[in-house]
């Protein structure tokens, strides 16, 4: 599938939410809005609410979890509705879900400490809240989580 997804994710699921922006998924997240408010907004927006509120869990436009742990959880998304996160990946705010834009490297050099500055070629910003990102060990720790992630699972042997 090579469509962004797009989902609505509940106030009980940041971790998820922020994980399924760095995979390159549009997500609606607000911490605020109660889930009749995120599954109105939702409908309206073309997306999938993901939650654990069982008052949604019979909604046909709805991805209900049973997982209590984030990694759990997002495999459970990615059964459900299943795309390549590493097509997509770090092309979105993490915080604030705007698609990023590349930078040319001088226009940063105030904006990230100097080591950074001298040890990395490519940054891109968040035209909406400035963040500014860069290839560091965090990304590649967090491609091999979406590889173990997207590893085959053993079957349970009955």
């Amino acid at each position: 599938m090579n469509e962004t997804p797009r989902f609505a994710v509940d106030r009980m699921l940041a971790r998820l939410a922020r994980w399924l922006r760095l995979m390159g998924a549009d997500v609606l997240f607000d911490p605020a809005t109660g889930g009749a408010e995120l599954l109105r907004r939702a409908r309206e927006e073309g997306r999938v609410v993901v939650t654990r509120d069982k008052r949604l869990r019979t909604a046909p436009d709805v991805i209900f979890l049973t997982a209590n742990l984030f990694r759990e959880q997002l495999r459970e998304v990615l059964d459900r509705f299943p795309f390549d996160p590493r097509a997509q990946a770090f092309t979105r705010c993490s915080a604030c879900n705007t698609p990023l834009k590349w930078l040319d490297r001088n226009l940063v050099a105030r904006r990230v400490p100097p080591f950074v500055f001298a040890s990395h070629e490519r940054f891109a910003c968040c035209p909406r809240c400035g963040r500014i990102y860069w290839n560091a060990t965090h990304v590649s720790r967090a491609l091999a989580e979406i590889d173990d992630l997207l590893a085959p699972r053993p079957q349970p042997t009955i």
